[in-house]
């Protein structure tokens, strides 16, 4: 395996983590879900059965982690370091926290009818409930900007809420999602022909804002949150920048931050993909367009689209795009922050709103990029033992289980099942307590290992990957998805 020059000096820990949230205190309690004593119950009998049967497992390792949270709970998201309440983020945000763990109970519940699952999720939104006022604005412990986004913040705690509510139908987790909505919107401040929440339109930072918001005015029926979007896509529009390659780009960085140098990243550096780049503010773009219909956003979005192309390495029909400018274009990540799991995102979009060929086909290129990059069997330098959501193979399921239902090509479903078998086949019981996955997350440091129990990063969104794979076997896929993605929640949509 190769890793990136020497000199740089940061890992993605150690950049998204910086500084984390000061402690929740929390008293480790015994957990009553899935015991080893009904671990024989999850015993697949077919081999659909076995996805559901391992995020089954994944679940029962969770529930060990489980921590009381004063009428709630939550969970450590390092179970072999439980002096750590929190690691990436807060300890009540969708990336490592547990909101993204609510999330994967609900959908497992759906999947397998167990209702104690469903009330393992409310009792870890009554959590949310009572924590999410302690998160707007910025603080001194988290990463500039990130107090209000959706991995890290209160768009993802809100979602939360709102999905919760959606399932249990209980008046406290919709009031809780509606008043924390409100937060947000009152967060938002005039810059220059709109608003803006954060420094920057990143998908991770202030984009990820506005799909949120997208995505409550449907939920809450409430035009006014379409509008304050709306002005906040006004704002984006001015932050884009010509490229002499082609097209617009955006800076999903600050260019001078203390904070970059800090993390050894050059103070120019620029990131072209979903997470933290052009590729996922055009993805914002696009998703205004289909709300709002205004011109603007579309052309702009077409124009972010055609910078990504242009930087893109094309080979043959298969492409990717390099992690970043102007020290590391060699190096190809293939998950959803950095890699064709998250970009492919702007094309398939573009090709919803437009019904243009060409951009479902770049859609299929970067597919493409990531199946003749070799994975799953071929660990790339982009790729090196990296299983969660965030970039690995779990973003690859689902990247791949979308594919097919965009398509209907069921070599895409056969591909997401061929990573699937491969992360079944890395998880580790030893200690019969259940299924977790210890992964080199910071990928530079492929000597440093962890299992955790988060969505982004950890059990939680490789159980969610792994219940999405049983549902598309057994032709009946059902997906909660996050508002940053375009696909089919569904099987017949």
């Amino acid at each position: 395996m190769s890793t990136p020059p020497s000199s740089v000096g940061f890992t993605r820990r150690s950049f998204l983590g910086a500084g984390g949230l000061a402690a929740v205190a929390a008293q480790t309690v015994a957990p009553t879900l899935l015991s080893s004593d009904t671990a024989a119950a999850a015993q697949p009998q077919s081999a659909d059965d076995a996805y559901l049967a391992a995020a089954e497992e994944a679940a029962r390792w969770i529930a060990g982690a489980r921590v009381t949270k004063g009428t709630g709970i939550g969970w450590l998201p390092d179970p072999d370091h439980p002096e750590k309440p929190t690691t990436v983020g807060p300890d009540n945000t969708i990336y490592s926290g547990s909101a993204g763990t609510v999330l994967f109970l609900l959908e497992l519940a759906a999947a397998t009818g167990n209702q104690a699952y469903v009330a393992e999720a409310r009792r870890g939104a009554d959590y949310l409930v009572s924590s999410w006022k302690s998160l707007p604005g910025n603080t001194t412990s988290l990463l500039p900007d990130q107090g209000l986004s959706f991995d890290q913040g209160l768009a993802g705690i809100a979602f939360t809420l709102a999905e919760t509510w959606k399932v249990t139908r209980v008046p406290a987790y919709h009031d809780a999602a509606l008043e924390a909505t409100r937060a947000l919107a009152g967060a938002a401040v005039p810059a220059g022909k709109g608003v803006q929440w954060v420094s920057s339109p990143a998908v991770g930072l202030g984009g990820g804002i506005i799909l949120y918001l997208l995505y409550a005015a449907r939920t809450f029926k409430q035009d006014t949150l379409l509008k304050l979007a709306a002005r906040g896509g006004n704002r984006i529009i001015q932050l884009g920048q010509p490229d002499a390659r082609g097209g617009l780009r955006w800076q999903g960085l600050p260019e001078q931050s203390a904070r970059k140098a800090a993390a050894g990243i050059p103070q120019d550096a620029y990131f072209p993909n979903f997470e933290l780049g052009t590729a996922g503010v055009a993805f914002v773009l696009a998703r205004l367009y289909e709300e709002t219909r205004q011109a603007a956003f579309l052309e702009a979005a077409k124009a972010g689209a055609r910078h990504i192309q242009s930087i893109a390495t094309v080979k043959g029909n298969a492409a990717l795009v390099y992690y970043r400018e102007p020290d590391l274009q060699d190096l190809y990540y293939l998950g959803y922050c950095h890699g064709p799991a998250g970009t492919a995102r702007l094309f398939y979009q573009l090709h919803k709103v437009t019904g243009e060929p060409d951009y479902l086909e770049w859609t299929e290129k970067l597919a493409r990029g990531v199946i003749e990059a070799g994975v799953p069997e071929k660990l790339t330098p982009g790729y090196w033992n990296v299983a969660c959501q965030c970039c690995g193979a779990a973003a690859e399921v689902d990247f791949f289980l979308s594919l097919w239902l965009a398509t209907g090509k069921r070599t895409y479903r056969d591909f997401a099942r061929r990573i699937a078998d491969q992360l079944i086949s890395r998880e580790t019981n030893l200690d019969g307590k259940g299924y977790r996955w210890y992964q080199a997350w910071t990928r530079v440091r492929p000597w440093e290992v962890s299992a955790e129990t988060g969505y982004k990063i950890g059990a939680s969104g490789i159980g969610a990957a792994l219940v999405h794979t049983h549902l598309a076997i057994a032709d009946r896929y059902n997906a909660i998805l996050f508002p940053d993605n375009p696909f089919p929640r569904t099987q017949h949509t």
